[in-house]
C-alpha cells in the first residue's frame, strides 16, 4: 500500500491541474501581445525594473500592464486576476518577488506571498503562455516548521509548473534554480538586469551643490536601507579615511524592521563621532543628482543574487567597491568593472576602498569597464532579449 502524505497529495493535485493546461498560440508573424504583471506603482525595486523594461518593450510588442493590488491575501480578486490574464493576451509575463504579493498571517506564523497561490491557480486555468521572472530566488526553502515547509514547496512548485519559462538575472541564480528547486535547465533563461537607457548626466560640481556636498569626495551606498546591505560594516571605518570623504546613505527603509536598522546606523554614527561625515538622504524620487555627485560607490552586501543598484551605478560610470559575493564576482569576471573585497571583512574593505579613493588610474579603468557593462545591458538590449524569448515560446515549433 502506498502511503499518501500531505506532500504527495498536494503534488498529485498540482500535477493533475498542470497537465490539463494547453496553450493557445497566436498566428505566426504577429507582434506578440504581452500582459506584464508587476507591482508597478509601489516604491520598490520591482516596480522600477518593470517601468524601465516596459518603456522599451512597448516599442517592440503590444504591451499591457496588470498591477498586483495590495488587498487581503484571501481576497478572491487574486484568483480572478490570474484567470483573467490567463485568457487575455498572447503571453503573460509575471515580475515575481515574494514581497509584492500579500502574505497571510495565521497566529504567529506568516505564509509569505500567499496571494500568489490563488493567482497562479487562476493562471493555470488559462491557456496563455506564462513567463515568470524570479528576481531573487530564495537560497533556502523554509517557512517555519513542517507545515510552513510544505506551503513553501507547494507555492514554488505551482509557480514553476505553471510557468513555461523562468527568467533569472545571473548564472548563480540559474544554478540555484537547478540545484535547490530542481527546475530543468530547458525551462530557465538568464537575462541580465537592465541599465539606464539614457542616463541624465550633470556636471559633478553642480550635482554635489544640489545635495549640499560642494567640495566633498562623495562616497555612496545607494538603495533601500536594509541589514543585508552592510552599511554597518563601513561606518566604523570613517575615522580612518580622509576627512574630506563624505559618506552618503542614499535611500530609506521599506518596512518597520528596516526603520529599526536605520536608527541603529544613526546611533553608530554618533558612537564613532562622525555625525558631520555621514548624510542620510531618505528616499530619493530622483536619483540623477546623487549618481552624478558620487565619486566612489560601495556595495558592502552580505547577501545578494542580483543588484539593480549596480546597474544604475555602471550606467553613470561610477567606480564601485563591492563584496565578493557570487553575483558580483560574476559581473567582475565578465566586465571587470568592480573592485572586490572579501564579504564581511572590514579590514579588506578598508584597503580596497582606500585604493580606489586614492588611485586615479584605477578609477579611470573602472569607469571604462562600467561603459562596457552599460552597453551590454542597456534596457533596449534587454528588451530585445525578452522579445526573442517570447517569440521562441510562441512559435508553433515550441509545442
Amino acid at each position: 500500500m502506498i502511503k499518501r502524505t500531505p506532500k504527495t497529495i498536494v503534488n498529485a493535485l498540482l500535477d493533475r491541474l498542470i497537465k490539463k493546461r494547453h496553450r493557445r498560440l497566436p498566428v505566426k508573424g504577429n507582434v506578440p501581445s504581452v500582459t506584464l504583471v508587476t507591482s508597478w506603482s509601489k516604491q520598490c525595486g520591482i516596480a522600477t525594473y518593470s517601468e524601465f523594461l516596459a518603456q522599451e518593450l512597448k516599442k517592440i510588442t503590444e504591451l499591457y500592464v496588470c498591477e498586483v493590488p495590495s488587498k487581503n491575501a484571501l481576497n478572491p480578486l487574486y484568483k480572478t486576476m490570474g484567470y483573467s490574464v490567463g485568457h487575455s493576451n498572447d503571453l503573460v509575463h509575471v515580475q515575481f518577488e515574494y514581497g509584492i504579493f500579500p502574505s497571510l498571517k495565521l497566529g504567529k506564523r506568516t505564509l509569505t506571498a500567499f496571494a500568489a497561490l490563488p493567482f497562479y491557480l487562476g493562471l493555470a486555468r488559462g491557456d496563455r503562455v506564462v513567463v515568470t521572472t524570479l528576481h531573487e530566488p530564495r537560497k533556502t526553502i523554509s517557512a517555519g516548521g513542517r507545515s510552513g515547509f510544505l506551503y513553501t514547496q507547494m507555492l514554488d512548485k505551482l509557480m514553476f509548473s505553471v510557468s513555461d519559462l523562468i527568467i533569472v538575472h545571473t548564472q548563480e541564480s540559474k544554478r540555484l534554480m537547478q540545484t535547490l528547486y530542481g527546475v530543468e535547465e530547458a525551462k530557465l533563461r538568464v537575462i541580465a538586469h537592465g541599465s539606464y537607457e539614457q542616463p541624465k548626466f550633470m556636471k559633478k560640481d553642480e550635482a554635489k551643490g544640489k545635495l549640499g556636498l560642494t567640495g566633498k569626495t562623495v562616497l555612496t551606498i545607494l538603495g533601500f536601507v536594509t541589514p543585508k546591505k552592510g552599511h554597518d560594516l563601513l561606518i566604523p571605518l570613517l575615522p580612518k579615511i580622509d576627512k574630506n570623504v563624505q559618506l552618503v546613505i542614499a535611500g530609506g527603509p521599506q518596512n518597520a524592521g528596516d526603520a529599526g536598522y536605520l536608527e541603529k546606523l544613526k546611533r553608530m554614527v554618533e558612537q564613532f563621532g562622525c555625525q558631520d561625515r555621514v548624510t542620510f538622504t531618505g528616499y530619493l524620487p530622483d536619483l540623477a543628482p546623487i549618481l552624478n555627485a558620487t565619486d566612489v560607490a560601495v556595495l558592502p552586501y552580505r547577501t545578494v543574487t542580483d543588484s539593480g543598484v549596480l546597474h544604475l551605478l555602471t550606467a553613470y560610470g561610477v567606480p564601485t567597491v563591492a563584496s565578493n559575493l557570487a553575483a558580483f564576482n560574476e559581473i567582475h569576471e565578465q566586465f571587470g568593472c568592480l573592485e572586490l573585497f572579501t564579504v564581511g571583512d572590514a579590514t579588506d574593505l578598508y584597503y580596497k576602498l582606500q585604493a580606489v579613493l586614492t588611485d586615479g588610474k584605477l578609477q579611470s579603468m573602472l569607469k571604462v569597464k562600467c561603459g562596457d557593462m552599460w552597453r551590454a545591458t542597456r534596457w533596449s538590449s534587454i528588451a530585445k532579449q525578452h522579445l526573442e524569448a517570447y517569440q521562441s515560446l510562441l512559435s508553433p515549433d515550441s509545442t
